[in-house]
């Protein structure tokens, strides 16, 4: 048991409620803490501070980690020289029912958070990089504006099938310049059919840069299936305003993530003209393994942060939970059990694409990781291919985990060779 006092914080959007616990875990004190009040920050270091010379034991402070109304308290007591521990409500829900009552406010929430310290021995996070937690910041954002684009292409999508259901007969990606400038002009097929036909097949030809025979052949094409939707189209004044606020939130969010991206490469740029560049040089070492990219390399070093507190490739890979779940009780042992999928949901949605692209073949049927497709092959003959493709995902995590321990680009090799060349290292040593 841990003899030194305990702060827990209950962490809310405009304020949070902190309990000091005694080494006995006897409440000695509470307090409100405003996010806005820099008062109130000075004060709860007073209080602090008074609870060390009480119980001559500087004390742990322990807070759920709550979107990113956390941050602000976080950062200002860590800078107060406090060790902070921020967990996962994950850990945190787990002692809600320490008490047989069913009670659910602040401060006994406040009071739980303290007693997880006793129960665990939670370690202390520290503050990341400043570059790094931009680049985190930055990267979250670029996959929440890349999903809400992905809402908005769905519901254009939608409004199109009922305006005009062939549409993608002439252009088989709505979505391109030349689609969505006609769709923009021309919402409807009445639209398509009274429309000017030298100035259409010059908007063609202007958003596509194709040739003006090619271009003719489309308006030819687009006019032909208008023609034959006409009748059914459902082209209400709803439909039609709905197709233009779609088509403007669209370029609206392509536009944003073309920022975003143009964010993080300046960024790397910035931390490449540095005497010691450790952020492009890892970003740098992940781009060697086949699949990742510029993006994908910067969300893993993003979401990863202090690699040093991953001293094991199986911590790393419960941290991007793709660690299997355990059922076991008595003298039953579980063996039909599911990916954890407890650690960060961003690494195992980039930790898919990878997977994904290091078991393909290319144009030519040469394959893109012959390794990882052979492991891959193998698993699918004795497990489903979600399983096969969750131990490459695995498999993925232990080859970043050994790149970064050994700041080493990656290198293709069998397991043969593997094993050859950890005997010879055995051997020398």
């Amino acid at each position: 048991m841990n003899f030194r006092p305990i702060a827990g914080i209950d962490v809310g959007k405009f304020f949070s409620e902190m309990a000091i616990l005694s080494p006995t875990n006897e409440v000695v004190a509470r307090m409100k803490i405003h996010h806005d009040s820099n008062t109130d920050v000075e004060r709860a270091v007073e209080l602090l501070n008074k609870t060390e010379k009480d119980f001559a034991s500087r004390p742990f402070i322990v807070m759920e980690s709550t979107g990113h109304y956390h941050k602000i308290l976080f950062h200002s007591l860590c800078k107060a020289g406090f060790e902070v521990s921020v967990t996962n409500p994950i850990q945190t829900d787990s002692i809600k029912n320490i008490g047989i009552r069913k009670v659910k406010n602040d401060k006994v929430d406040a009071r739980k958070i303290a007693l997880l310290y006793r129960f665990q021995e939670l370690k202390s996070t520290n503050i990341p990089n400043e570059n790094i937690e931009c680049l985190r910041s930055l990267c979250r954002q670029y996959y929440k504006l890349n999903d809400e684009l992905t809402a908005y292409k769905n519901r254009l999508t939608g409004i199109v099938d009922q305006l005009m259901l062939n549409f993608k007969d002439v252009f088989s990606n709505i979505f391109s310049k030349a689609a969505m400038a006609v769709l923009e002009e021309y919402p409807t097929p009445a639209h398509i059919l009274k429309a000017d036909r030298n100035k259409l097949i010059s908007l063609i030809q202007k958003k596509s840069r194709k040739s003006l025979k090619w271009s003719t052949a489309k308006y030819e094409l687009l006019v032909s299936k208008a023609r034959d939707f006409a009748p059914l189209s459902i082209h209400n004044a709803s439909n039609v305003i709905m197709l233009g606020v779609y088509i403007s939130m669209i370029k609206t969010l392509e536009e944003s993530l073309e920022k975003v991206l143009k964010s993080i490469r300046l960024l790397i740029a910035e931390d490449m003209a540095k005497d010691m560049p450790m952020l492009a040089l890892t970003l740098e070492l992940l781009q060697s393994l086949p699949g990742i990219g510029l993006l994908s390399a910067a969300t893993i070093l993003a979401e990863i942060g202090d690699f040093s507190a991953f001293k094991k490739p199986g911590k790393l890979v419960a941290y991007f939970g793709v660690d299997p779940s355990v059922m076991q009780s008595g003298e039953f042992t579980g063996t039909r059990n599911k990916m954890s999928k407890r650690g960060s949901r961003l690494l195992r949605r980039v930790l898919f694409t990878i997977a994904l692209a290091n078991i393909r073949t290319k144009r030519d049927k040469t394959a893109c990781n012959p390794v990882l497709l052979e492991f891959y092959q193998q698993k699918c003959q004795s497990k489903p291919k979600k399983v096969a493709l969750g131990a490459v995902m695995r498999k993925l995590v232990c080859i970043i985990f050994a790149v970064l321990r050994d700041r080493k680009p990656y290198q293709l090799r069998s397991p043969q060779e593997h094993a050859q060349m950890l005997a010879a290292k055995h051997t020398a040593a």
